[in-house]
């Protein structure tokens, strides 16, 4: 395996990783700054009213786009075995 090929692994690696967890952290983002916009409008001071809805929706998040990051996972690891195995 030459460098080029580890180093577009590598950065093929960092693309999923990203691809992957991105919709998380921007969904938690979001609702993050929607609870604390509506606590601070309302003046609620419940510590788990900002963590029971981030927790919810990036739960259902990775229910519903599971499937999505086993294909993409699964592509990378097959790219991996035809670099390295495949001569």
């Amino acid at each position: 395996m030459t460098s080029n090929e580890v180093v577009s692994l590598l950065r093929s690696a960092i693309g999923h990783a990203i691809l992957g967890f991105l919709p998380i952290g921007i969904a938690a983002l979001v609702v993050g700054l929607v609870v604390t916009l509506l606590q601070a409008w309302l003046h609620w001071n419940d510590v788990s009213l900002s963590f029971v809805p981030k927790v919810i929706v990036v739960g259902l998040l990775v229910l519903l786009a599971w499937w999505g990051f086993v294909i993409g996972f699964t592509h990378w690891w097959q790219s991996l075995a035809r670099m390295v195995y495949i001569r």
